[in-house]
């Protein structure tokens, strides 16, 4: 089986310190994983490091895990499918050949942060056939969030209230002034989950066993 990761999930499991822990919760090595070929361009540009990741740490985690890891190649995905995606609003062609290359291979798994990408796919009546061709392999950050915290919440809790700018969803669900319970963690993820389910159909993976 493959892992897809698109830029802004990377970007902020980078400045979280996770990159590691979603391959471990999920039994992937780096060698399962791909990334966009321009990820490392667009995360850490040459004349501006620290744009996105903000401090030297995160920047050389993200640097390390990039080196580890493969590139998509846009070969393997059906070009039919990346055109149809590219097509529709609000997926940018980046997110279209990922989504693509999903569609395309039946063993893989996408984390992507772009939840207007995802809407946009749930919702067009163009794209049924690429809904139902990933049916059940997309994780949204928030659904990541659901399984990583299952087991590991203290820790997970943790680094999401150090870095409370890096999404401020997540950072009022996990607690900013103080921290939130297991359960009000595990209820305010499922909203937003229930909502994004709302909007893509079949897209997304099943909730944990204890959601």
């Amino acid at each position: 089986m493959a892992l897809l990761v698109d830029n802004d999930a990377l970007l902020k499991l980078a400045r979280y310190d996770l990159l590691d822990k979603v391959l471990e919760q999920f039994s992937f090595d780096y060698g399962d994983v791909r990334v966009l070929a321009a990820a490392k361009y667009v995360l850490l540009p040459a004349r501006d490091r620290l744009r996105h990741c903000k401090d030297e740490a995160c920047a050389d985690r993200l640097e390390r895990f990039l080196s580890l890891v493969g590139k998509l190649d846009a070969t393997t995905a059906d070009r039919g499918i990346v055109d149809a995606l590219a097509a529709v609003p609000n997926i940018d062609p980046g997110e279209a050949l990922m989504l693509a290359a999903g569609a395309t291979d039946p063993d893989c798994y996408i984390i992507t942060g772009d939840k207007r990408a995802l809407a946009a796919v749930g919702e067009s009546e163009l794209l049924f056939a690429v809904r139902v061709a990933l049916r059940g392999r997309i994780l949204s950050l928030e659904l990541l969030f659901s399984f990583l915290i299952e087991g590991d919440f203290a820790n997970v809790q943790n680094r999401i209230r150090l870095q409370p700018s890096v999404d401020k969803t997540l950072a009022n669900i996990f607690g900013v002034s103080t921290p939130s319970s297991l359960q009000s963690v595990r209820d305010g993820l499922d909203s937003y989950i229930a909502h994004l389910r709302a909007q893509t159909g079949v897209l997304l993976h099943p909730p944990p066993a204890s959601s």
